[in-house]
């Protein structure tokens, strides 16, 4: 392409030179440039955007909740059993399964102690007095059947555990362990208590078997 624009340039003054000399060539006036005047563009200043305000937020006033006192508890309990005369004003209540459940899940301090009934014979049962005692016993028989061939019922051994003080109308709940393996059936029943107000006579929390004869 660079070839082909060079020829044409070399025809065009060919032509110029073969024109009569006679004849003035006269030169047609070359135009002057008018002087463009060129609009000087002034940028616009970009406005500023408006910083607004900062929002206070309002603060929520933190409602205070009343507390109401604790109702107290129902007296006598429900679902427990005392003397038939009622002048001993001590109730005793033996817990289902359910009820034991929840007691232990409440209680830390019984956790130790519900390991052992994973091995051996258990009983539990719920105490509460009118005024309050010292120191609490209660006691119960272990009862199961003689052997897995010869189901008569029989008394394997009575158990006592004794423990500490508890509040004028505080539910106590008292674990009973034996030395019976558990796969033997056994069951503790027939259990009693009894609220001290004396001094007790031997060390607290305790618990005694005693094995039956024969």
């Amino acid at each position: 392409m660079i070839k082909s624009k060079k020829l044409a340039l070399a025809l065009a003054l060919g032509l110029v030179i073969t024109v009569t000399p006679a004849i003035a060539a006269t030169k047609s006036p070359t135009p002057t440039p008018k002087a463009s005047t060129a609009k000087k563009v002034t940028p616009t200043p970009k406005a500023s955007p408006t910083k607004k305000a900062p929002v206070k937020k309002k603060k929520k006033k933190k409602k205070l909740a009343t507390l109401s006192p604790s109702p107290s508890p129902k007296w006598p309990p429900a679902g427990f059993k005392t003397d038939p005369l009622g002048e001993t004003k001590m109730y005793l209540k033996v817990p289902n399964t359910k009820e034991l459940i929840g007691i232990l899940s409440a209680k830390t301090a019984l956790a130790s102690q519900i390991k052992d009934c994973t091995k051996f014979t258990c009983g539990a049962v719920i105490v509460a007095s009118e005024t309050g005692c010292r120191w609490w016993k209660v006691a119960g028989d272990v009862v199961g059947a003689t052997s897995a061939e010869d189901r008569t019922l029989k008394t394997f051994g009575t158990v006592s555990v004794s423990v500490t003080r508890s509040a004028a109308k505080a539910l106590v709940t008292i674990l009973m362990v034996t030395p019976e393996p558990i796969g033997s059936g056994q069951i503790v029943t027939n259990i009693n208590a009894d609220c001290n107000q004396s001094e007790p006579s031997g060390p607290i929390p305790n618990t005694e078997y005693q094995k039956s004869e024969g």
